[in-house]
């Protein structure tokens, strides 16, 4: 999801020094540095600009972005803030303090509901905030209250995927990649992409774009292939399920596609509105009140490795994903 500037409510722009990081980590102190010192003091536009200045040269630090939020709520510029809170979540979707202030600004105003919403998620991540719990015991009771959650787990599996680390080689082959799909050069995306998956096998978002890679040359059965392979490696990831959808289509495989739209529904109910196909194949309904049987996914192996809250986590979804409503 893209960054936007609070104010305008355009896309955020960084700064060119961003590519040169022995400027940018010097420049990234002080003016952050700047931005604490006028906020101690109580000088909050400057506070704004210096931490739009630090973020834009680091958009992704979601510290800087709720330091940002405060600014603007102490100018009395809720829009403002709740964008930059906003803006925390998207740069850094596991932390807490973004989803927690947004879901506070938020709960507030007409936007009570995406408040709560928001305030889920910081409860999903951070199950000892008792003042949070509080709020949901009291507005939903417990039954309420763990639907939230597993709402909260849903945006959040659909958000949020562990990238593993990249070894200098595996990052020069994925901007090489990057660069020849800009340039719609498939053929050359598709060689980076293939040396990739070698690199890491069990990087979804490495067979996703492969996937997108054969699919523009008009190789579908490969990018099914390729897709399907993402869905391997990542059962939670929506977007290779919602592309095994289309390329399925493309190929009239109507049936297959439309139980690859239903995990779409299932995994990640609010992309109905941004894809007509998938009201259009009439799932969006019948998946998530139950009423079809036939889409039902079948018992999911918990993955090895996972810590104690990821299990959790991944308890919540699974139950939902197999009609545990």
């Amino acid at each position: 999801m893209k960054i936007l500037d609070p104010v305008s409510n355009l896309p955020f722009q960084g700064n060119r020094l961003k590519s040169f990081h022995f400027i940018v980590l010097p420049l990234l102190r002080l003016t952050t540095m700047r931005g604490r010192a006028a906020a101690r003091r109580g000088d909050w536009v400057e506070a704004t600009k210096a931490y739009t200045r630090a973020l834009q040269l680091a958009p992704k630090e979601a510290p800087l972005w709720v330091q940002l939020g405060h600014a603007y709520g102490q100018l009395k510029l809720p829009d403002a803030a709740q964008l930059a809170y906003l803006n925390a979540t998207r740069a850094r979707p596991d932390y807490v303090p973004g989803h927690r202030h947004l879901g506070y600004v938020r709960r507030g105003t007409h936007l009570h509901d995406q408040g709560m919403h928001s305030l889920a998620r910081a409860l999903l991540l951070d199950p000892a905030d008792h003042s949070i719990n509080e709020i949901f015991m009291a507005e939903k009771g417990e039954a309420g209250t763990q639907e939230s959650l597993v709402r909260a787990a849903l945006s959040h599996a659909d958000e949020y995927r562990f990238t593993p680390p990249m070894g200098l080689r595996a990052r020069w082959l994925i901007e090489k990649a990057r660069r020849a799909a800009r340039r719609r050069d498939w053929k050359a995306a598709e060689k980076f992409y293939v040396t990739l998956a070698q690199h890491q096998p069990g990087n979804p978002d490495v067979f996703l774009q492969l996937g997108h890679a054969l699919n523009e040359q008009n190789r579908q059965p490969e990018a099914e292939m390729a897709y399907r392979r993402a869905i391997a490696c990542g059962p939670l990831y929506v977007d290779p399920w919602l592309h095994l959808g289309y390329v399925l289509t493309a190929q009239k495989q109507h049936g297959a596609a439309r139980e690859a739209f239903a995990n779409v529904v299932r995994l990640a109910p609010d992309r109905v509105a941004s894809h007509p196909l998938l009201a259009s194949v009439e799932i969006a309904q019948t998946q998530v009140c139950g009423r079809a049987t036939r889409g039902k996914s079948q018992a999911m192996v918990c993955p090895p490795e996972l810590s104690e809250r990821e299990k959790a986590i991944w308890s919540l979804l699974a139950a939902h994903i197999q009609g545990g409503h």
